[in-house]
């Protein structure tokens, strides 16, 4: 059954804790009244939300690591939506202690509504899928573990300090914002898919992750989330961008797309300011040996498609070198084939087109910094530059 949308509590109802939990308890409906089997509601309130007020969208997660010596590891995801003129407030926390995710669930709860006045928030309508907070919260029951205790007490004080506090229980999928957030700050990325192998080796920090904590990267090489979180951190805190994959020989540049799936909102935003400063966000560089210039793939499609009756909608030409490019795979452009099927295609397969086209174009190898050179004119003397 849904909570009926009355302020569970009023700040200025109660000054002792006990008056605090009897004047929360007076405004739910009787026991008696709810039905053993509650059917989770839609988060569709009808308020008009102002400036001070929020949905609340909230989500602990918690994680046990393979095997007995796997990493355990807990986070939180909030999601305050505000009036349409105000971006929403986000809370995104990977815990420095693995707790169990009722408890993870209660934290992200307690830290959104300390969030919510800090922002000096006065109505909280709060969201949670999660049934045993549910009834914890709004029911007058005994609670045997101390912990929730302790902690349902801090939400009801906090919830006390609003003018209006509503708690309503909804499915899962309405607070999927949260649960990425949490997923996220954890280092899940994805999903598993069923018959996707449980685990994966990562090439960096060579340990053994859950599926869902390995990134593929659009040149097709994997790596944990721990992995590449740091792998960013330490590129911007040189401020070397844009970022390349970390393989050793790959030089594909990591697309502002591809780190939204894993960065935690605050990397992000810093790596989004990295790049604008830098003046390359949303840019490319070119995958031709001979060239390697940053190109705006913007502009490079739209004089393409001005001069150009071709309808590759994903296909670009460098302005500098000539060469084609496609550029969601950030190759060379694949003729014969879609970006879909470029994408499925093993990593020896993509090197034996890319060999093909390294004999076709005659380049060469340097044997100093490895890279490939095309020899325009003159001798066949090197000089590595």
């Amino acid at each position: 059954m849904v909570m009926e949308e009355q302020p569970i509590m009023d700040g200025s109802s109660a000054d002792e804790t006990k008056e605090e939990e009897d004047d929360f308890r007076s405004c739910c409906e009787d026991e008696d009244e709810v039905e053993d089997s509650e059917e989770p509601g839609k988060a569709d309130l009808d308020e008009d939300l102002d400036d001070y007020s929020v949905k609340m969208y909230f989500k602990g997660v918690s994680i046990a690591g393979p095997g007995d010596f796997g990493s355990r590891l807990s986070g939180i995801g909030v999601v305050m939506e505000r009036s349409r003129d105000l971006s929403p407030i986000r809370v995104q926390k990977k815990l420095d202690f693995y707790v169990e995710e009722s408890v993870a669930d209660y934290l992200a709860l307690l830290d959104g509504l300390l969030e919510a006045a800090e922002n000096n928030i006065r109505q909280v309508f709060a969201f949670t899928d999660s049934d045993i907070l549910y009834d914890q919260i709004t029911k007058d029951e005994e609670l045997e573990n101390p912990l929730l205790a302790a902690l349902r007490q801090r939400i009801l004080e906090q919830a006390s300090n609003m003018e209006a506090f509503v708690l309503k229980f909804v499915r899962s999928t309405e607070i999927q914002k949260a649960v990425q957030l949490a997923q996220v700050a954890v280092g899940i990325v994805s999903t598993p898919v069923e018959g996707d192998k449980l685990t994966e080796s990562c090439s960096i920090c060579c340990e053994e992750k859950f599926s869902s904590m390995i990134i593929t990267i659009k040149c097709s090489h994997k790596f944990c989330s721990d992995c590449m979180k740091t792998h960013v951190k330490e590129k911007l805190q040189s401020t070397r961008v844009p970022i390349r994959c970390p393989h050793s020989s790959c030089k594909y540049c990591i697309s502002t797309p591809e780190f939204s799936s894993f960065l935690p909102v605050t990397s992000y935003e810093s790596l989004e300011r990295a790049l604008k400063e830098a003046n390359i966000l949303d840019k490319i560089f070119c995958p031709y040996p001979n060239c390697s210039v940053m190109l705006d793939p913007r502009e490079c499609l739209s004089t393409r498609a001005s001069s150009s009756s071709q309808t590759d909608d994903g296909c670009m030409e460098c302005p500098v070198c000539r060469g084609l490019i496609c550029v969601d795979c950030g190759v060379p452009w694949h003729t014969s084939m879609t970006c879909e099927e470029y994408q499925k295609l093993p990593l020896e397969d993509r090197e034996a087109c890319y060999i093909s086209l390294v004999q076709n174009k005659g380049w060469r190898r340097c044997q100093q910094c490895h890279r490939m050179i095309e020899l325009n004119h003159g001798c066949y003397h090197m000089t590595c530059r």
